[in-house]
């Protein structure tokens, strides 16, 4: 199982690759320049041109409770930062914010590990009986990640198995696999060498498709991976 279903599974918004990018980064750069000079309209078009695709990343790293807040977060942010922005080699707009998006959320996942450890376990986490848990299985009706996606079932449990991936692995897996930015770029986002970008990804790629497997043979419920995956500050500060 490839990680298409990631990229169906809840039906966001999904770039295509064949956008032509240089003409998207000179728009951009006009419309930051009118931005910089005081043009709330300018940048309102960049937020406008960018906001499905933060929301998307923020989904995918940090869940649906957080999502419309952390994104309008993360433009207000970069609304706040935009003066100090300048183009330069590599960098681009896009590049930018999509950094920014992912500091966020990796600053989100932080803060929600020091709240699990004040608070404890969550009271919504499943309870294990005598009896074991419940596992579904995918009917075998069509293996079409396009017809998994339609059912709410499936979308639940692929958004359940990204959520257990650590930030890292769940970021290249994001910026690459449905933002469909290219290695180079998504290495610029997430500040690390291509090299290290292309290990993660082949990594959460396994981990998913492993994942996945399981679920598809009843082994795994969404129940059972549901939440967001705790993780550890040292893995956190791996990321950053």
């Amino acid at each position: 199982m490839s990680t298409q279903a990631f990229v169906d599974g809840e039906g966001l918004p999904v770039t295509t690759g064949d956008t032509d990018r240089g003409a998207m980064d000179r728009a951009d750069q006009a419309l930051v320049e009118a931005a910089q000079a005081g043009s709330p309209e300018a940048f309102g078009e960049l937020a406008r041109r960018y906001h499905a695709n933060v929301h998307g990343i923020v989904y995918r790293m940090c869940g649906a409770d957080e999502a419309p807040d952390l994104t309008q977060e993360i433009f207000l942010r970069a609304l706040r930062a935009l003066r100090k922005f300048q183009f330069h080699g590599d960098a681009s707009f896009r590049t930018w914010l999509y950094r920014i998006a992912v500091n966020a959320c990796i600053n989100e996942l932080r803060r929600r590990k020091r709240r699990s450890d004040v608070e404890g376990p969550s009271l919504d986490e499943d309870i294990v009986t005598d009896d074991g848990t419940v596992s579904r299985s995918v009917p075998d009706e069509s293996r079409s990640p396009h017809v998994l996606a339609e059912r709410s079932e499936i979308q639940r449990a692929v958004h359940a198995i990204v959520a257990t991936l650590t930030p890292k692995h769940r970021a290249a897996l994001t910026l690459v696999d449905l933002e469909q930015l290219d290695y180079e770029e998504a290495a610029l986002v997430l500040e690390c060498p291509l090299g290290t970008l292309k290990s993660r990804l082949a990594r959460a790629r396994r981990q998913f498709a492993e994942k996945w497997q399981l679920y598809e043979e009843g082994k795994l419920s969404p129940e059972s991976e549901r939440g967001p995956r705790t993780v550890s500050d040292e893995e956190i500060g791996r990321l950053r």
